[in-house]
């Protein structure tokens, strides 16, 4: 989420650059918070016109492309290991497309006098070819890396879509892990009273939805697909709300925000556990030795976020070879981010205050040019240091990966995975108990869930209803809920890997549940009357007491 208050900045009512007038329609749609899920609607459409148009690319780049990664090197001599080369090109002839054996062969030229390299090889095979790509799929573990006929020789290939789901998707639940950890530690979810009420509604929301999914799949095989329904999208739900402008209170925002938090950790967890096909405890050991010494860099106060990102890279490659979703390597970084600032409010309040002084004090002339002032410049440094060191690590990758999760990870994400080829009639494909389930447990388990969940909750006296909120905003806002769309995506692909048809099916019923809830959700929402916003004593303190 972003932390803009609306606090001018040194540039305020500067007359705009010739650049800045261009970019000012982009800039003040991504400040709304709405834009992310319109981006994200918009990706959708796009996926959904261009997969069930006459042309047949969409399939042939997210789906049967495949881009390799692919690694070389020579005898123990240093000469290039011709033999070895030949045997490589040999296979590629064999499985591939003249694309693909002209690509190769362009690389090992280029590589054949080096002692190590690896390159990226992008193979786009054809629909004649595409069979024959899954047979040999099915020959070694998509989680190793495949040998040809000559041990000097590997590589690992993957679908566009597939890597858009393994690797971009990884900094997006990045992100997901360091909201989910700014709000345990500050946020909303860091008073048991105010996060009480929250986290029983996500817990009801995914609980409902999955007993309605898995009664109506019981005994078939789709019963896989159970956790589909729990998820919640928090880009077009909180969208939703804020279109919805002042006639929302505050606190419903905070609510639905801190229980699709909630809801990203619960699904994280249901990803990690019931959707692992094998586990390789030997990269499960990598992978948490790796965590270890992260966790010792988060205890000696390392500050350097370059550090925790490089060692982001082989963490998610040993939760990949472990057979555990690649993505939870990004939350696993995100638990190790420190969120502690190195000088606090009162430190930072009295250096900047120095720096400035020095600044004005510098010349008589206060126009003077910072590029011809070496004082002014050591006061723009310290200022700059001083902010660095005020903003936690945690704070500071968030508010710079946030933009790019919204809106590229996450278009990009559903303009891979929502172009879904609708064969014969829509009702037709939405009939089968997994669409229904989907279907039923987005739109009338999620509130229903959400709102038993709830009730109970203020019924004992564990959580209350935030001031300027009604039953009729939880029921409303617990709806919203069941906009499932990217998680419930990500995780159908998860579920239904091995049945294209039944995935097929899952994305359509998302869609079309997601777009109900929204619907009903906001039509609800609309007919309540707001109470009285809380007032600003009742939300704490806003500074420090220092």
């Amino acid at each position: 989420m972003s932390d803009d208050h609306h606090i001018p900045t040194a540039e305020h009512d500067m007359k705009t650059e010739p650049g800045e007038r261009l970019a000012r329609p982009f800039t003040r749609f991504a400040k709304l918070s709405s834009s992310g899920g319109i981006v994200l609607l918009l990706m959708t459409a796009i996926a959904m016109i261009w997969a069930n148009s006459d042309w047949e690319s969409y399939d042939r780049i997210f789906n049967q492309a495949e881009t390799r990664i692919t690694v070389f090197h020579n005898d123990a001599h240093g000469s290039p290991a011709a033999d070895h080369g030949e045997a490589a090109i040999s296979h590629e002839a064999d499985t591939h497309d003249e694309h693909a054996e002209d690509t190769t062969n362009d690389i090992i030229d280029e590589h054949a006098g080096e002692q190590a390299d690896a390159s990226i090889d992008d193979a786009t095979h054809s629909d004649a070819d595409a069979d024959h790509g899954q047979g040999e799929a099915e020959t070694h573990d998509p989680h190793a890396w495949a040998p040809v006929n000559d041990t000097p020789y590997w590589y690992m290939g993957h679908s566009t879509a597939a890597w858009i789901n393994d690797l971009l998707m990884a900094i997006f639940f990045l992100v997901v892990g360091l909201e989910i950890k700014r709000e345990i530690l500050v946020g909303e979810l860091a008073s048991p009273k105010r996060a009480a009420l929250p986290i029983f509604g996500a817990l009801g929301g995914m609980i409902g939805p999955a007993l309605i999914f898995a009664s109506l799949n019981f005994g078939k095989p789709t019963i896989g697909g159970w956790g589909i329904p729990m998820a919640t999208d928090i880009a077009f739900a909180v969208g939703i709300l804020a279109m919805l402008g002042s006639r929302i209170p505050n606190s419903l925002k905070v609510f639905l925000t801190s229980l699709a938090i909630v809801d990203d950790l619960g699904a994280l967890v249901v990803i990690a556990v019931f959707y692992t096909d094998h586990l390789q405890m030997n990269y499960l050991g990598y992978a948490g030795i790796i965590v270890a010494i992260l966790a010792v860099m988060n205890i000696m106060r390392v500050r350097w976020i370059t550090m925790y990102l490089v060692m982001g890279v082989p963490l998610w490659y040993c939760v990949y070879m472990s057979g555990v979703h690649a993505t939870i390597a990004g939350v696993l970084l995100a638990l190790t981010i420190p969120a502690h600032a190195r000088v606090n409010a009162v430190n930072f309040v009295f250096s900047t205050k120095k720096a400035i002084d020095i600044f004005s004090n510098a010349h008589d002339d206060d126009d003077t040019c910072v590029t011809k002032s070496s004082e002014r410049r050591a006061a723009v440094n310290a200022i700059m240091k001083n902010s660095r060191q005020v903003l936690p690590p945690l704070h500071r990758i968030e508010h710079v990966l946030h933009p790019w999760a919204a809106f590229i990870i996450i278009p990009v994400f559903a303009l891979a995975n929502a172009g879904i080829p609708i064969h014969g009639g829509v009702m037709e494909n939405l009939a089968n108990p997994a669409s229904l389930g989907i279907i039923l447990g987005l739109f009338l388990g999620k509130p229903i869930g959400i709102g038993i969940a709830c009730y109970l909750a203020c019924k004992v006296g564990l959580a209350a209803l935030p001031t300027g909120v009604t039953w009729r905003h939880i029921i409303g806002a617990a709806t919203l809920g069941g906009i499932g769309f990217t998680m419930a995506i990500f995780i159908a692909n998860l579920a239904f890997a091995k049945s294209p048809t039944d995935l097929e099916h899952a994305k359509l019923a998302i869609l079309v549940a997601s777009g109900i809830s929204a619907v009903v959700g906001a039509g609800l929402l609309l007919t309540c009357k707001s109470g009285p916003e809380p007032e600003p004593d009742s939300l704490g303190p806003l500074v420090d007491d220092d």
